[in-house]
């Protein structure tokens, strides 16, 4: 008991220094990259001598070419890093590890890829929108999962198998409007429905994978869609409807699925001084039907917000009975804040998340109870933004052991920040030019908060790279 009390305090006093970079928890997205992601018109520059439009470059904000209404863009990201583990656990019957041995297993990782933004708006009610690129390693690997049934014994009945290629293609949408009232988008692009820094249910709800709360900046995984916004005129309300196609195609190379497997979405934002509260759900045949709020806001400099998800049954009760009687109700609920200090450029935030869904494998092995994050990030060490540091944790109270082929599977599904029951990290970053920045720092990982902790070393050093 007494060890347990410890591990709770150690945790809770953890949210005090362990954290991200406000960049990586705030940073912009591409649709802000490219000046919003409504549809507006925007201004041709025109050549006084011969009045023909002028292209443009501005790298520094990550334009390549601009001519008239259409940019051309990208990001490039280029580093290298290491992971040397400094302490882990060992059985009796095992042998023990030495220092020597821990280098020789040293974790070598390059990191390489590049994306190419696409963005034409050739009138004030059209704007056409693309992003892809590619990944390292450069090569396409099949992931296959299986459907099992059965009461005791899990017995496989179908297997579905996704192919991870490393071309990737991120969004791909079209907006349009009528009489500025009512604008729509359809295409692959990912939902902005939550208001979570680390965890949002209310984002799974559409889109296809979730926040990874070590790397808040990277890019949701959207789903292809039809989007409507109804605004009402003089306010900042309204209303957001969403027809969702299925994913199980009928046929192999077809995009042809059935009607009856189309979700539909719906969220009504309302704006109430500085705070925006939504209301909303998700409905599809048999499936579990889904109610959700959010709010966000701020009281003087502190940022809040908190989601809350209700849904009726589990997928794998849905999946063994489409009937509506005897399902289990499910809530999911998460809470936090931000808090910036300007001078000397420091920013805290904190959320934690319950989840009662024990019944779906994906929950009860991740995210099931309660969980904590929080970080705090020093953008100027030393009166100089060359030097900054970062600290994050992450808790969890409730998960269960999940099995080795479960673990394998949530890497692959790049949700490998839940594996554990607790994660902390520590970070220091040195930019001694401004293509080059180095980082080291431990990186603490629990799988049980009764077990001893695994402690590696981790470096980094990005080398170039940025938006072009």
């Amino acid at each position: 008991m007494k060890k347990t009390l410890f591990i709770v305090f150690f945790a809770l006093s953890s949210l005090l220094l362990f954290a991200q970079t406000d960049e990586e928890l705030f940073g912009s997205s591409d649709d802000d990259f490219f000046e919003g992601d409504g549809i507006e018109e925007l201004a041709v520059e025109e050549n006084s001598s011969a009045g023909e439009n002028k292209a443009k470059v501005d790298l520094g904000q990550g334009i390549i070419f601009e001519n008239g209404s259409v940019k051309i863009g990208g990001n490039f990201s280029t580093s290298l890093s290491s992971s040397t583990v400094l302490y882990e656990k060992f059985e009796e019957d095992e042998d023990k590890k030495t220092f020597k041995d821990h280098i020789y297993e040293s974790i070598l990782t390059p990191d390489l890829s590049a994306y190419l933004t696409f963005d034409a708006r050739p009138n004030q009610n059209l704007r056409m929108y693309t992003k892809f690129g590619m990944e390292y390693p450069f090569t396409s690997k099949a992931n296959t999962s299986f459907v099992t049934a059965g009461t005791f014994i899990q017995v496989p009945v179908a297997a579905t198998t996704n192919v991870d290629d490393w071309f990737k293609i991120k969004e791909l949408f079209t907006d349009f409007s009528i009489a500025d009232v009512a604008f729509f988008r359809f295409g692959l692009h990912t939902v902005t429905w939550g208001c979570g820094y680390f965890f949002s249910p209310v984002s799974d709800v559409i889109n296809t994978t979730s926040i990874n709360p070590e790397d808040t900046d990277a890019q949701v995984e959207g789903s292809v869609n039809l989007r409507t916004q109804i605004t009402f005129p003089g306010s900042q309300n309204c209303l957001w409807f969403y027809v969702i196609p299925g994913k199980d195609f009928i046929l192999e190379n077809s995009a042809q699925t059935y009607l009856r497997d189309t979700a539909l979405a719906g969220k009504f934002d309302l704006v109430l001084g500085g705070w925006e509260l939504g209301l909303g759900g998700y409905w599809k045949y048999q499936n579990s039907p889904k109610a959700l709020i959010t709010a966000s806001g701020s009281i003087r400099k502190l940022g809040l917000f908190g989601e809350a998800l209700y849904q009726y049954g589990s997928n794998s009760e849905w999946s063994e009975s489409i009937e509506w009687e005897e399902k289990t109700h499910i809530y999911q609920l998460t809470a936090g804040f931000n808090y910036y200090w300007k001078v000397p450029e420091i920013l805290f935030a904190g959320q934690y998340y319950y989840d009662s869904n024990d019944l779906d494998q994906a929950h009860k092995y991740l995210t099931h109870g309660h969980n904590i994050a929080a970080m705090i990030s020093f953008s100027r060490i030393f009166g100089t933004n060359d030097v900054s540091a970062s600290l994050f944790a992450m808790i969890n109270f409730g998960k269960e052991e999940m099995s080795e082929e479960y673990k394998e599977a949530a890497k692959n599904l790049g949700i490998a920040s839940y594996l554990n029951a607790a994660t902390y990290s520590a970070t220091l970053n040195y930019t001694p030019v401004k293509t080059i920045t180095l980082s080291a720092g431990p990186y603490i990982t629990m799988e049980d908060l009764e077990e001893a902790p695994l402690v590696e070393l981790k470096l980094n050093v990005k080398m170039g790279g940025g938006q072009f």
